[in-house]
């Protein structure tokens, strides 16, 4: 792995670590505990919310990962709303087409497979939003990954690390994953609508989800992203965040973390 990406990824854990056990996000979340009545001591009840809070933070630092390695890989072209949070455009028509696709989609009568109906989807919302008058309104939505490849695909990427999502979360997901997708599609303008790919990308390749709503020709885990698209090994960024839960440094980060709290 590049020396450069090696050294940003360490850093970008230690921040995250360092922010969120801060001796002022300790004090207060000691605060807020000792003032709740439970049978699970304070301590332990801090100790738990900031782990959680790392968990929850490490979902997001996957998503500045693969960022910066779009930004880094030499097979790949960043454009310029990659990472980054803004406005679209997309009709009314096509916010409901695709809630009504995902309730469809949850009906005990609705196909196993999903490659048709998704696919169905797509030429509709293209029909819809690069073909007819209809009135458009702003959406803001968070682009995780978009980029050129060599031949010219153009890949979103939505970007989590585990597929481990609850119900809701999991259907939420999906629902932003193609409204994104409608508001790329306004903002890019085709001229073919299959040079636009949208993935859903789970970096940790463990599965829990079936297609249910996204074919899995468009569900990429693991190193499959990276073994199609890029020139940077999955397993050497797999490797090097491994090493780091032994890392001598983060270790002493979490068992002073520890003793504060455990000698509250």
């Amino acid at each position: 792995m590049d020396e450069k990406i090696r050294a940003i990824v360490r850093t970008a854990v230690l921040t995250i670590i360092n922010d969120t056990a801060s001796p002022e996000s300790i004090k207060r979340s000691i605060q807020v505990h000792r003032a709740k009545i439970h049978f699970v001591p304070a301590k332990y009840r801090v100790l738990g919310g900031l782990l959680q809070s790392l968990n929850i933070k490490f979902g997001n630092f996957i998503e500045k990962l693969i960022d910066l390695v779009v930004d880094t890989d030499s097979r790949v072209t960043a454009l310029p709303v990659s990472g980054k949070k803004r406005p679209f455009l997309m009709t009314v028509e096509t916010d409901n087409l695709i809630d009504q696709y995902i309730t469809g989609r949850q009906l005990p009568n609705s196909p196993e497979q999903c490659d048709i109906p998704f696919r169905q989807l797509l030429e509709k919302i293209a029909e819809i939003e690069l073909r007819s008058n209809s009135p458009k309104q702003s959406i803001t939505k968070d682009i995780d990954a978009l980029f050129q490849t060599q031949d010219n695909m153009i890949v979103y990427l939505e970007i989590k690390y585990n597929d481990d999502h609850d119900t809701g979360k999991f259907v939420d997901i999906n629902r932003k994953f193609l409204k994104t997708y409608a508001g790329l599609l306004n903002y890019l303008k085709p001229n073919d609508i299959y040079t636009l790919k949208p993935i859903l990308y789970y970096f940790n390749p463990v599965k829990r989800w079936g297609p249910i709503y996204v074919p899995s020709s468009n569900i990429y885990r693991g190193a499959q992203l990276f073994d199609q698209y890029f020139e940077i090994k999955y397993n050497d960024i797999y490797e090097y965040l491994k090493l780091l839960e032994n890392d001598e440094e983060i270790i002493s980060i979490f068992d002073a973390m520890y003793h504060k709290i455990a000698n509250l």
